[in-house]
């Protein structure tokens, strides 16, 4: 007769495997050739540990599937089980995987391993808000708000949200074109700021400007010869700050629809700095309470 100690641990497991976000093995490891998950239709992979916490706690995120290596599947369990019962039930189970296929997500686009830290998830994009929306709820309240003229390159958009995120801003404001589309790279350079930052998509910048003035919203643009120095920025009780691309910067007719350009200054002999250090520099500047006078 078996000992009455070594059915309850026999129960005991049972149990624990029944936990609901407990995570399951991937039944094709060890068969064939190694193949990495695939997103779902319309959808992309977000990576790293801060990238899928935040994408986990937002309920507004819809997640397709999640992913771990063995050593991180206990940790992203624990991650699940401390979030509230009703976004829980909305997650999937994670399926454990062998780290070589999540090294090669991306790979295709990229040619280089992606950095998950062991936890991968499959997500489809959040639904964009309106300006007009964003504008209403800022009612007369001091606001900080980002326009990014032409900014392709999702890593700088990815540094500027997270900047924008550890500075207040209320919202990022895009074009649909000449702009990147959510995806993991930019998930990861923003380190959850993606989740909590609204990236609003406009077809018209100059028309989105004319908006945000007609609010009392002062929009100022970035700019080497701007007429105004960064420190000043701060005085702007309702402030949006243009961003412009890389080297080429704001365009003509966004400068002319701008009320300022604000310049920072640097030494003579250093070079521009890139456009998300800039926007870094430029948002802590605007979060100064003005000097006495």
């Amino acid at each position: 007769m078996a000992p009455k100690t070594g059915k309850k641990q026999h129960a005991g497991q049972k149990r624990a495997l029944r936990r609901p976000h407990a995570p399951h093995r991937d039944g094709d490891q060890g068969k064939g050739k190694s193949r990495s998950p695939k997103p779902p239709q319309n959808g992309f992979f977000i990576w790293g540990r801060h990238a899928v916490t935040a994408a986990l706690a937002n309920p507004e995120r819809r997640i397709a599937a999640l992913y771990a290596t063995d050593e991180a599947a206990a940790e992203l369990s624990g991650i699940i089980e401390h979030l509230p019962a009703a976004r829980q039930n909305e997650i999937p189970r994670p399926t454990i995987t062998l780290r070589p296929r999540l090294d090669d997500i991306n790979r295709d686009e990229t040619g280089e391993k992606i950095v998950h830290q062991g936890m991968v998830a499959a997500v489809w994009p959040l639904e964009a808000a309106a300006i007009e929306d964003v504008i209403a709820a800022t009612g007369d309240w001091p606001v900080r708000l980002i326009l990014l003229d032409q900014l392709s390159d999702p890593r700088n958009v990815g540094a500027i949200m997270r900047s924008a995120r550890a500075f207040g801003v209320t919202a990022m404001i895009t074009t649909h074109r000449n702009a990147p589309e959510e995806s993991g790279g930019l998930a990861r350079t923003a380190a959850g700021a993606l989740e909590h930052v609204p990236l609003v998509r406009v077809v018209n910048l100059a028309r989105a400007i004319e908006l945000l003035q007609q609010a009392d919203i002062s929009v100022v643009g970035l700019a080497g010869d701007g007429d105004i120095d960064v420190g000043k920025l701060s005085d702007f009780p309702r402030l949006a700050l243009v961003l412009g691309a890389e080297g080429a910067g704001l365009r003509r007719l966004t400068r002319e629809h701008c009320d300022h350009l604000a310049r920072i200054d640097i030494n003579a002999d250093a070079d521009s700095l890139n456009v998300s250090n800039a926007a870094a520099v430029a948002l802590y500047a605007a979060r100064q309470v003005p000097s006495a006078r």
